[in-house]
């Protein structure tokens, strides 16, 4: 019985703090399904996934009104996490969970580190990018790929894949605002596509997706309407080393797990 009444508080925590910052949540869903409802991984993966499909596209719709989304270089990364998904989705079972939370993690740390490395750049250059920036040939192979990592993390055990997502739109440029929406487009598109390839590899607790979804789809439309009240000059020196602390605790949490 608490748990109708723990998870759309958790599902509205999430929508809010998670995927209104550039997350999906799906590592924090997975998680407490879990370890706090003994629900089993493969039934928490797919369940994760399907309530991750109607926040992500609540959080983009909301990002889209505030002009929080570069739709070029969040439609080329979702190519690569569709085809990133549907290859992680083929590998799910092959993969030793150690072994993938310790690989998975050191790609977080790099990327953190190469986020550290793109944000000093452009500091000291003293060039701020902006939502309208040319993107080139390069950006786009590099989009390309930062999309097929996360996707193959949601691919092969469930989670959303937010971290490469994140740390390869800050590398590629966007300002923090930016990769938070360009982030839940791609977020959704990927969880879509990870949805479909788990139907097969694990049962949906529908119940739990309705008590998470309410919650988290209320904390996502929130999120971005309270972000727009913010001066955003100062929610840009706040959100780049958030989103970069979250890439790094991730990445360690996942190594030492």
């Amino acid at each position: 019985m608490i748990q109708y009444i723990l998870l759309p508080i958790v599902g509205f925590l999430v929508g809010l703090l998670i995927i209104s910052l550039g997350g999906g949540g799906g590592a924090v869903y997975v998680g407490i399904l879990t370890a706090f409802f003994n629900i089993p991984p493969a039934i928490a993966a797919s369940t994760s996934l399907a309530t991750t499909i109607p926040t992500t596209a609540v959080g983009t719709f909301s990002h889209w009104k505030a002009g929080n989304v570069n739709w070029r270089l969040g439609l080329t990364m979702l190519v690569g996490g569709v085809v990133g998904s549907i290859i992680g989705s083929l590998f799910s079972g092959l993969l030793p969970q150690k072994l993938y939370n310790k690989l998975t993690g050191l790609i977080l740390l790099l990327l953190a580190v190469q986020m550290l490395v793109s944000f000093l750049k452009k500091k000291k250059a003293a060039a701020e990018t902006s939502p309208g920036k040319t993107v080139s040939r390069r950006d786009m192979v590099k989009a390309i790929g930062f999309g097929l990592l996360g996707g193959a993390m949601s691919g092969l055990v469930g989670l959303s894949g937010g971290g490469p997502i994140v740390a390869g739109l800050m590398i590629l440029g966007c300002q923090a605002l930016e990769t938070v929406g360009t982030s839940v487009l791609v977020l959704l598109g990927i969880a879509v596509t990870g949805f479909v390839a788990h139907l097969s590899l694990g049962d949906i607790n529908w119940t739990l997706v309705g008590l998470l979804a309410v919650g988290t789809m209320c904390g996502a439309f929130v999120g971005p309407s309270l972000l727009s009240r913010v001066d955003k000059a100062k929610l840009e020196k706040v959100l780049q080393p958030l989103l970069f602390l979250m890439t790094l605790v991730m990445g360690g949490i996942l190594i030492f797990k």
